[in-house]
């Protein structure tokens, strides 16, 4: 008992990593359990099938764009993403398919997740475990439910990461690019990311300084444009 005690209570990375790699090869199986025992509940799938619908149709007056549940209220990432979804799962027909994505999405997602616990050297093994077996709605929203949050949140964790490794800018204007793009790209998805945006702004100005800052913010600005502009 004092071993195991010492093993999940401890902060070693060894022990970290064998219990994410243990964390994430369970929630494989149950995610897949999940899928294939657990009735799907419609939301608001069919909306966004029917707002892509809209937008193919050639409709880009967003007062326009709706849905049996209302008009769309997210940026245009949004749009685009289930306009990938659409053609993929025929129309949205296909929906144990959307889910296997979405599962693919949340499998993804913790690995980045358990990356940034593991980057702050200072958490213990045993608050992986809480983080994963304690929310039904984190199962609910990404696999049965096939919200966009899990879109946005995924992008930004890439972002995250990419800040952890100090990437910022890695020599050159391009990489830097990518970076802001991807956090960006999680914006045009779902506008809560914008909630993120005083930590981020902090983060850029004490590690990349004003002007280059100043920089990224003008890069954020062309990638909101540019995925309106489409």
């Amino acid at each position: 008992m004092h071993a195991l005690v010492k093993f999940l209570f401890h902060i070693n990375p060894v022990n970290f990593k064998v219990v994410a790699t243990l964390l994430w090869l369970f929630d494989s199986v149950l995610s897949t359990l999940i899928i294939w025992k657990v009735p799907y509940t419609e939301v608001d799938w069919l909306t966004y099938i029917q707002q892509v619908n809209r937008f193919e149709q050639g409709i880009r007056n967003y007062s326009e764009i709706r849905g049996d549940t209302g008009p769309i209220v997210y940026p245009a990432g949004h749009i685009w993403f289930y306009l990938i979804l659409s053609r993929i799962t025929n129309g949205g027909q296909n929906i144990r398919l959307a889910q296997y994505i979405f599962q693919f999405l949340y499998l993804v997602t913790m690995i980045l997740v358990f990356r940034i616990y593991y980057m702050s050297y200072r958490l213990p093994p045993f608050v992986l475990i809480m983080l994963c077996c304690t929310s039904y709605r984190i199962h609910s929203i990404y696999l049965l439910r096939l919200f966009n949050d899990p879109v946005a949140m995924l992008l930004f964790y890439i972002a995250v990461n990419l800040w952890l490794s100090r990437h910022f800018w890695l020599g050159s204007v391009v990489y830097s690019l990518i970076i802001v793009t991807l956090c960006s790209l999680a914006v045009s998805v779902k506008m809560n990311i914008l909630l993120f945006s005083p930590a981020v702004l902090f983060v850029l100005l004490f590690n990349t300084g004003y002007w280059n800052t100043l920089q990224i913010i003008f890069s954020c600005t062309a990638v909101q444009v540019n995925s309106y502009c489409y």
